[in-house]
């Protein structure tokens, strides 16, 4: 993870241990490349080079692929409010 860690700590002072859970898990699956065989990922239609990972309890994680082996956060937290995540796939 490249940018993004203010996101992480932001998000994480107010989170659940469960969604917590959750999101540290999809993070090292992001560092194993096993992401997109373990979660539901959408691409963002209006930025090529971010996408969604929606995860258990209404909690999504906005990242950002920098580079091959390079990634950032953009956003962690419910999904309503992700930036760019139409209401279509909510």
């Amino acid at each position: 993870m490249e940018t993004g860690i203010e996101v992480l700590e932001k998000w994480a002072d107010d989170a659940t241990p469960r969604d917590k859970d959750v999101v540290y898990a999809a993070l090292f699956a992001t560092t194993d490349r096993s992401l997109f065989r373990t979660h539901d990922v959408l691409d963002d239609e209006y930025r090529l080079n971010e996408f969604f990972v929606l995860l258990e309890g209404d909690v999504v994680i906005k990242m950002r692929v920098n580079g091959y082996d390079s990634f950032g956060l953009v956003y962690i937290g419910p999904r309503t409010n992700a930036p760019g995540l139409t209401s279509a796939t909510r």
